[in-house]
């Protein structure tokens, strides 16, 4: 008879999506002119983001699967209480980082609104799918992401420096 599948399994797999997403996200950086739009980049972030939330949320316990398999809106919370405990990891002097993390919880926000699926009404912008502005349609092909505008920042290369270590703890424990 087959084991049934847990929670560590799924978070177990969603770690390692996040792990390739992440990878394709560090190719893009890595060879800029392979890259058809600052979007698809973008998108492979969000995906990883996620996805390491939600193997985060399912190791912690925190969520049952079937909230974790329903929804999107994980990065926004949960993001930044990964970023602070692989800083912690690091021996970072969390003090001293304050103002990276500050910064860090709004592009946690940002990333989170680049999925289709989240604050629609509100924000509509998203790296995957057109959306109409009024009388007009806009493409993610032609917008100009917060999130990419914060990750030239100091603080978002920060964040991208803790988010690879952070996969990799948490592909290393599940």
């Amino acid at each position: 008879m087959k084991p049934e599948v847990t929670a560590d399994d799924w978070a177990r797999n969603f770690a390692r999506q996040a792990d390739a997403d992440l990878r394709a996200f560090e190719l893009y950086e890595k060879y800029p002119d392979a890259l058809a739009a600052e979007c698809h980049k973008l998108l492979f972030l969000q995906m990883a983001c996620e996805k390491l939330c939600k193997a985060f949320v399912l190791n912690a316990k925190v969520h049952p699967i079937e909230d974790v398999q329903s929804s999107h809106g994980f990065v926004k919370k949960h993001l930044p209480t990964i970023v602070k405990q692989e800083m912690s990891y690091g021996r970072q002097d969390f003090e001293r980082l304050r103002w990276a993390y500050e910064k860090i919880r709004l592009l946690a926000r940002e990333i989170e609104v680049l999925n289709p699926s989240m604050d629609h009404d509100q924000r509509p912008e998203n790296c995957e799918y057109p959306w109409k502005s009024g009388s007009d349609i806009q493409s993610p092909l032609d917008w100009n992401f917060e999130a990419s505008r914060l990750l030239t920042l100091p603080a978002g290369r920060t964040f991208l420096k803790i988010l690879r270590p952070a996969i990799n703890r948490m592909l290393d424990i599940l």
